[in-house]
């Protein structure tokens, strides 16, 4: 009984990544207002019913597709804490990752920013959804950023709290320039992040040889 259990949940959980799959192809292709349930539904061969089932409304559609990429983004930086390197290269490659990820689905952030702002119970009940995920990426931050003081290579001028609230107020802002067309590429923000970000939390004697050794600068 528990395996044939476990069985429909497999079964249910590929349904779910089927569905999300083909609303984010539907997404990308025709924008949110312009996105058919009914078309989701009939490019995974399920009844609308049963996309309901899953998902009962576009909204929470979206949201799953935005958990999912906060999902994959937290296993990308629980990974990179464990590589091997000092704590500036993989603080470059965190960042590196974050940036593409903001660019590549930057559908999603636009939509539930708007979609967030208009609706507070939504708000409330998403924000809950998402906190553990979105706690989980701080706290590997913030031991990247003490594992980069302790090798001497960031200041101990700065707090940790301080230099995570600006990496983070300096990315949402900045991969709104790749949106909208102001950058060319992902890979230019990234860079420009490299030199206003690393350097300026680098210590004072591994400033040059920091900025020197990392490839976003």
């Amino acid at each position: 009984m528990a395996s044939q259990q476990s069985l429909k949940e497999r079964q249910r959980q590929e349904r779910e990544d089927l569905i999300l799959h083909a609303a984010q192809e539907v997404l990308l292709e025709r924008g949110y207002h312009d996105m058919s349930m009914g078309e989701i539904a009939a490019r995974v061969g399920v009844a609308k019913g049963t996309l309901y089932q899953h998902f009962p409304s576009k909204e929470c559609l979206m949201q799953a597709l935005f958990k999912q990429g906060l999902q994959e983004l937290q296993g990308m930086v629980e990974q990179t804490v464990t590589m091997q390197g000092d704590a500036l290269v993989k603080l470059t490659f965190v960042i590196e990752q974050i940036c593409m990820h903001l660019s590549s689905k930057h559908v999603y952030h636009t939509y539930m920013f708007y979609a967030l702002r208009a609706n507070p119970e939504l708000h409330a009940a998403f924000t809950n959804e998402i906190k553990d995920v979105y706690l989980s990426v701080r706290s590997r931050i913030i031991a990247l950023l003490e594992e980069g003081k302790a090798e001497a290579v960031f200041t101990h001028r700065i707090p940790t709290i301080v230099m995570l609230e600006a990496l983070f107020g300096l990315l949402s802002p900045r991969a709104l320039l790749v949106q909208r067309g102001l950058l060319a590429e992902p890979e230019e923000l990234v860079s420009y992040l490299g030199s206003i970000y690393l350097r300026g939390i680098a210590a004072a004697n591994n400033e040059d040889s920091a900025a020197h050794d990392c490839s976003l600068c």
